[in-house]
């Protein structure tokens, strides 16, 4: 879950790498089914690279995916490679 908007993703190997599409959107924008990840590729042991959809602004960032524990992933999406922003999802029960 989003902590931001209460957004929730269900995140799934795709072909070998890792997707993620809309389960609930809570106060977000986006449509349930919108695909948010398309094929991150692993790149280390608990981090995957790709781009992420961000259906509030309509925007694709350059971004990083890390496991943070068992129940949270870190999101950072990057415009133009410096501007970067970030948040941490939490598994939900």
């Amino acid at each position: 879950m989003r902590p931001s908007n209460g957004a929730e993703v269900s995140f799934f190997n795709c072909g070998g790498k890792l997707c993620g599409k809309v389960v609930s959107k809570g106060t977000s924008s986006a449509k349930v089914g919108t695909m948010i990840v398309g094929g991150a590729a692993k790149v280390g042991a608990n981090e995957w690279k790709g781009s992420l959809f961000n259906p509030d602004d309509g925007k694709t960032y350059s971004g990083v995916i890390t496991l943070v524990g068992a129940d949270g992933l870190n999101l950072k999406g990057c415009a133009l490679g410096v501007f970067c922003e970030g948040e941490t999802w939490r598994r939900v029960q």
